[in-house]
């Protein structure tokens, strides 16, 4: 009982003065959203699959600049990378281990489902599972060689050697060089085992290699547009989709003799669509995940956010999760005969 002056009444019935009392001055009762409601005052993590100071760091820091602004709740988050094994370390962390909340969020490595499609790591993890946040454009991916290189074209290549430096055996840095050796017969010599794709980076630099392969490309920016515009590389191939800066680059899957060869060359593209990939656990509740995708699809459009990407040469041309998810499925479900082709191409 509540009481009110000399009465008292039941709570049930002050409850119902109350609202009546509301809907009496034209004001609806207000009912929290639990989607504001678990991300207020609350730090959301995003693991990044890579070491701090490359591209996939660089895209990770853009977003988290101005995801929290779109995120209900508004929560901080915190950027931490967790590299190792071409980013399966990051991955399984995501899967299996980290909290499945809706407080974690990992900017993947591009390299995720054909490592997991074609077995090159026993690390369990499903890329199909996992909940695909977006990704913030179709990249354009290349192989660079020093100008010091005795190498100018994709017919030299075929008959002179060339030093590649990579990261690990499953880095782009080692599968592309092997896949163009065994696919259309170039001669590149591959070193591994640098600290991600700064330590390419300093290889090259020291002239410990020659080439990189798998590197991005951006547009009027960035270290490769630096050198590129010094004249210090020349621009071997391209690789998923053309840029209009090098409109004499050809393109990887152009280079096939054959359908098959094709077929073969757009497998290993497929990285430029995925992208710096955004997702979460694959037991995040549904709700937290669809406020996620609200949230990215919209920072994708912030003023904001598009001024800051132009200022690091970053080009916003979002792949959607549904886009994402549909792929990695594909990815997950190749023919088996694709398969066994594609896992002798990559062996090292």
């Amino acid at each position: 009982m509540i009481g009110v002056g000399p009465k008292r009444i039941s709570l049930h019935r002050f409850r119902m003065v109350v609202v009546a009392g509301l809907f009496a001055f034209g004001t609806q009762p207000v009912f929290a959203d639990p989607v504001t409601d678990f991300y207020t005052g609350k730090s959301v993590t995003m693991i990044v699959a890579t070491p701090p100071g490359g591209p996939y760091d660089e895209h990770a820091r853009l977003l988290a600049r101005h995801l929290s602004d779109h995120i209900p709740g508004h929560p901080g988050i915190i950027v931490q990378n967790m590299a190792g094994a071409t980013g399966m370390i990051a991955a399984s962390y995501v899967f299996a281990r980290a909290p499945q909340d809706g407080t974690v969020i990992a900017n993947m490595h591009n390299m995720l489902p054909l490592i997991v499609a074609l077995g090159q790591s026993s690390v369990d993890v499903d890329p199909a599972a996992f909940n695909w946040i977006g990704n913030m454009t179709r990249e354009v991916g290349d192989v660079i060689l020093t100008t010091s290189a005795p190498v100018k074209t994709i017919e030299d290549a075929k008959r002179v050697e060339v030093v590649m430096g990579g990261s690990g055996p499953s880095s782009l840095g080692s599968i592309y060089p092997r896949v163009m050796n065994r696919v259309l017969g170039t001669k590149f010599r591959i070193i591994t085992g640098y600290d991600g794709a700064n330590g390419v980076t300093h290889a090259l630099e020291q002239g410990e290699v020659q080439g990189d392969a798998g590197d991005t490309w951006f547009s009027g920016q960035g270290r490769t547009w630096d050198w590129y515009k010094a004249g210090k590389i020349r621009i071997l191939v391209q690789i998923g989709t053309r840029t209009p800066d090098l409109p004499d680059v050809p393109l990887l899957v152009d280079l096939a003799a054959t359908p098959a060869d094709r077929e073969m060359l757009e497998l290993f593209s497929s990285p430029y669509t995925i992208g710096k990939p955004t997702a979460m656990g694959p037991k995040v509740p549904a709700e937290r995940v669809a406020a996620m995708k609200a949230a990215y699809d919209a920072t994708m459009t912030d003023p904001e956010f598009l001024t800051d990407a132009k200022k690091l040469g970053v080009e916003i041309a979002p792949v959607s999760g549904a886009e994402l998810t549909a792929l990695m499925k594909h990815l997950m479900t190749l023919p088996p005969d694709q398969v066994k082709r594609a896992r002798a191409i990559i062996e090292p």
